[in-house]
């Protein structure tokens, strides 16, 4: 099984906090990585665990699943607003969406999580 390290994350965290655009597209193919097969399990479970540890009104650092989602919140926000004359680009939606999903699935996070 993949261990996943916080270096890890910040790598994706950095690529999908660029100010240019390609850098995020490369983020979120990085991030499509982490969450697919057995890679998936180890990342869920990583992300889940600081989750877990996040206190009610504490804001989330980057190793949680509220701040990825938020990131690539603000990743689709900038795809849709810098493609005037191209449609956006659909992974980051479909990022989005498996995000979600592997967040708020019980057998990936080892529990539930409050995004």
């Amino acid at each position: 099984m993949a261990t996943i390290t916080s270096r890890d994350v910040e790598e994706i965290v950095s690529k999908l906090s660029s100010d240019k655009a390609k850098a995020r597209e490369e983020g979120v193919k990085l991030l499509s990585t982490w969450l697919e097969g057995e890679r998936s399990i180890a990342f869920c479970k990583f992300l889940g665990r600081n989750t877990a540890k996040l206190k009610p009104n504490e804001l989330p650092h980057s190793e949680t699943w509220p701040f990825l989602v938020q990131l690539l919140t603000s990743c689709i926000s900038l795809e849709i607003s810098a493609s005037k004359r191209r449609p956006p680009k659909i992974n980051f939606a479909k990022t989005l969406k498996i995000v979600i999903q592997r967040a708020e699935d019980t057998k990936f996070s080892g529990q539930t999580c409050m995004l």
